[in-house]
């Protein structure tokens, strides 16, 4: 009985840690951006890029450059028209050090432009040999358009509710920051992703898209101009 009660109190210790710990429940190396920037160079493992085009709508990522491949240039092709915010890993290996998920990125800066925007759309990706898109968020109606659109031209996608781990629709969620809390959500397949570009390398994508990333892009932004402009 002693022995069963002794198991039963380190196991609740272990959880109340976990609870505690968002960098061991999370898997991050770094439990938030203050840690992040007391062990990485700013310019030389990681930067920060926004773009302010007076839009309601804010296109992001906190998780650009060699944290998840194609993120940033996906980004970017809504710069343009939109508003755009990126946190970008540029190191030359182990980027994923500088992941931090969602509902725990807590860069200034990122805070700061989204609450000034009404709206955004959070672009993701996810490891998976198939090519599909997730789309989640709390704009289920705007969310449901861009699976339409995405399926119309060809490309595999599908909405989930809040019970999917990617759903991005936690309260703390970056995503839900903004000035109506309304967000859109996109997670992209790793062989999504890597269809996008001739040369799938952190150097090469910005010049190797191809015209599958261009009737991907264009596919969303018909949605986001009916909905936001």
């Amino acid at each position: 009985m002693k022995k069963r009660c002794i198991i039963s109190l380190i196991t609740a210790v272990c959880i109340a840690v976990l609870w505690q710990c968002p960098i061991m429940a999370s898997g991050d190396k770094y439990a938030n951006f203050a840690e992040l920037a007391e062990n990485e160079v700013e310019g030389e493992d990681y930067r920060i890029e926004y773009t302010d085009m007076g839009t309601d709508l804010l296109v992001l990522s906190p998780h650009g450059g060699g944290i998840e491949g194609g993120v940033s240039e996906l980004v970017r092709a809504f710069g343009e028209e939109y508003s755009t915010y990126l946190f970008e890993g540029i190191k030359p290996s182990n980027n994923w050090d500088l992941h931090i998920t969602s509902s725990h990125f807590d860069e200034p800066t990122a805070l700061e432009k989204i609450s000034d925007h009404s709206y955004v759309l959070a672009i993701h990706g996810y490891s998976d040999t198939e090519k599909h898109t997730i789309v989640g968020g709390t704009d289920t109606e705007g969310g449901q358009a861009i699976v339409d659109a995405l399926s119309e031209q060809g490309f595999s996608a599908e909405l989930v509710d809040q019970s999917h781990r990617l759903s991005g629709t936690d309260p703390d969620n970056l995503n839900n920051l903004c000035k109506t809390g309304k967000s859109i959500q996109l997670e992209i397949s790793t062989s999504q992703r890597e269809a996008f570009f001739s040369r799938f390398g952190l150097v090469t994508r910005a010049k190797s898209y191809n015209k599958v990333f261009s009737k991907y892009v264009d596919a969303i932004k018909e949605v986001l101009n009916e909905r936001y402009k």
